[in-house]
């Protein structure tokens, strides 16, 4: 899916901003640095829909969170909630890379993953973990929302 290109060694230590900002550039991404610096905003077109997705890094705590923002709404009061809960929770187990998430307080479920950085990352894990959450998002779309009908 996405254009690795030529393999860079890890940075040494924590990726900053600005680290994690070249490695999408050598992957011929287009984002957005949010004006607080502190994420950066990607969209993707994909077979089943189209997705916004934010990447944090905390050079501090050593970790990048990975994430596709309002992959669906699910409130607790939804006719289906204890259906869609269920399939997120059985599609969790069996993902070897990312996890769906719940906010049970507006209903938002992301797609996400994180991972640590304190040896240092990559351009080829930051594009993997790209291309799993794509892949995942875009495997159970229909399904899952699906579920979602009345």
């Amino acid at each position: 899916m996405l254009g690795l290109g030529r393999g860079r060694s890890a940075t040494p230590g924590p990726p900053d901003l600005q680290a994690v900002c070249k490695f999408l550039d050598g992957m011929d991404l287009r984002y957005f640095v949010d004006g607080q610096g502190k994420a950066i905003l990607l969209s993707f077109e994909c077979d089943k829909a189209d997705y916004d997705m934010f990447i944090l890094v905390d050079q501090q705590h050593a970790f990048v969170y990975v994430s596709l923002a309002r992959y669906l709404q699910v409130p607790r009061d939804h006719p289906n909630v204890q259906a869609i809960m269920t399939r997120l929770m059985e599609t969790n187990w069996d993902l070897l890379l990312g996890k769906f998430e719940w906010n049970p307080n507006d209903g938002e479920v992301r797609v996400a993953f994180t991972f640590t950085t304190e040896n240092g990352m990559g351009q080829k894990a930051l594009g993997a973990a790209i291309s799993a959450i794509l892949d995942v998002a875009d495997k159970y779309y229909i399904e899952l929302h699906a579920i979602l009908e009345p």
